[in-house]
């Protein structure tokens, strides 16, 4: 699988993220059946609100996405801004809801990563990709 050039995959993903919030999640809650979120955050230099849409999982109650950047060598800036604050929201088709960020590991890792790998099977590609480990979400509603 090729990679997709890094302005044209910005640029997609920002539509997509623009039409989404536009629309209350009518358009873009799903990639070719894949589920989609906006996950919202504050940029960790800049201060300012970050959105980004994200194929995910849902389990337990939670949402869980993964940080795989198409398996670019360094991790995505949303991540990076929930490192710095692991506190963002999520914005479905449902709505939106204030969530609490943590990253996985060990088994529950591998299994999340098996669970988001049935929803979109190119992870598998991006891991191998990638020599960094793709980290693995959970976005927690607060409350």
């Amino acid at each position: 699988m090729k990679p997709v050039s890094h302005p044209v995959r910005n640029l997609v993903t920002r539509l997509h993220g623009l039409f989404f919030r536009r629309t209350n999640g009518r358009f873009g809650r799903s990639v070719r059946g894949m589920p989609v979120l906006v996950l919202e955050t504050r940029g960790r230099k800049s201060g300012k609100p970050r959105s980004v849409p994200l194929l995910f999982v849902e389990d337990a109650g939670d949402w869980v996405v993964i940080a795989s950047s198409g398996g670019d060598p360094h991790h995505p800036a949303w991540f990076l801004n929930l490192e710095a604050e692991p506190h963002g929201t999520v914005i479905t088709a449902a709505g939106r809801s204030s969530v609490d960020a943590t990253v996985t590991g060990g088994e529950e890792r591998e299994r999340l990563f098996g669970k988001l790998a049935e929803v979109y099977s190119g992870f598998h590609a991006y891991r191998d990709r990638t020599t960094r480990e793709l980290p693995i979400v959970r976005l927690r509603p607060q409350g």
